[in-house]
């Protein structure tokens, strides 16, 4: 049976430089042992993204690496950033569309892709891509 991963990214996180904070590095958080939240990591006023840092992608020094390659790994350089952030789910489309529901009630508006047409991510095939009305967030399911 085919693992889904929900994956979100967006200008919000790099203009706010969100995806240098200190805490996307802790070796509980590399692997997996405790799931990332911070309370500005959001899409909305109402909570924050619950990320599994460790199933996360990594941008160091122009390679993408998950979160537990790191915790093998550490970067050796400040040239790191969280580059797409694996939200927390059970890896079915079911729970996948829970939590996209979840955000949608907590007053984050998307626009459903059914269509994408291009990967953004390194890895997967996106099933369907949304895009928050702002422009500051995407959101991917990926069958991977």
């Amino acid at each position: 049976m085919a693992e889904f991963a929900l994956y979100a990214w967006g200008n919000f996180l790099y203009e706010t430089e969100l995806d240098r904070l200190a805490e996307w590095l802790e070796p509980a958080v590399l692997t997996g042992e405790r799931m990332f939240l911070h309370p500005d990591v959001a899409m909305s006023d109402d909570g924050p993204l619950r990320v599994d840092a460790s199933r996360s992608l990594y941008a160091v020094s122009g390679r993408f690496a998950s979160g537990r390659d790191l915790a093998l790994a550490p970067p050796r350089t400040d040239d790191w950033r969280i580059g797409y952030l694996r939200l927390v789910t059970d890896g079915s489309v079911d729970d996948a569309e829970r939590v996209l529901r979840e955000l949608e009630q907590q007053g984050c508006e998307l626009n459903r892709d059914d269509d994408p047409g291009r990967n953004p991510l390194p890895i997967g095939e996106i099933v369907a891509g949304w895009e928050e009305l702002h422009g500051q967030w995407d959101v991917a399911l990926v069958r991977l």
